[in-house]
C-alpha cells in the first residue's frame, strides 16, 4: 500500500510539473499569413499580395479573418489575437511569444514582433494581450 501511495504522489507531482511547464511562454518565429488564403491555396500564398489583389492579406485580417504564423518547417499556428492589429504585417517575418494551445496548435500571444530593418519591433496588441 505504501508503494502505491508513493507512486500516486509521484504521478501527482509529475502532473503538476507538466501543467506548470505547459503554461510557460514559448517563442515562435516565421511569416505572418492570412489564414484563409494560405489554407485555401494549400500553403502557396504566404505574401500579402495574392489572388490578383494588392494587400489581400491585410484586407482579410482587417475584416477579422485570423492571422497565422508559418514557421520554417511549414507548421501553421493560428494566432489567437486581434487580427486587425497584425493586418499591416502580413507576409513579414515575425516572432511571437506566448502559450501554445495544445488542442488546436494555436498561439495565445503575450508579445508579437515583426522584423523591420533588421530589428524586432513590437506590435501593440492592446491592454489584454500584451
Amino acid at each position: 500500500m505504501k508503494k502505491f501511495i508513493s507512486f500516486a504522489l509521484l504521478l501527482l507531482v509529475a502532473g503538476v510539473f507538466v501543467a506548470v511547464a505547459a503554461d510557460k511562454d514559448q517563442t515562435f518565429e516565421g511569416t505572418l499569413v492570412d489564414s484563409k488564403c494560405y489554407v485555401s491555396s494549400n500553403g502557396q500564398l504566404k505574401g500579402n499580395d495574392h489572388m490578383g489583389t494588392a494587400k489581400c492579406g491585410t484586407m482579410c485580417a482587417k475584416q477579422g479573418i485570423p492571422v497565422a504564423l508559418v514557421d520554417s518547417k511549414n507548421t501553421t499556428h493560428v494566432i489567437f489575437g486581434p487580427s486587425i492589429k497584425m493586418a499591416d504585417y502580413i507576409g513579414q517575418e515575425a516572432r511571437i511569444t506566448g502559450k501554445l494551445e495544445s488542442n488546436t496548435g494555436g498561439i495565445i500571444p503575450t508579445k508579437v514582433e515583426v522584423k523591420k530593418n533588421g530589428q524586432w519591433e513590437e506590435i501593440k496588441l492592446g491592454a489584454d494581450m500584451g
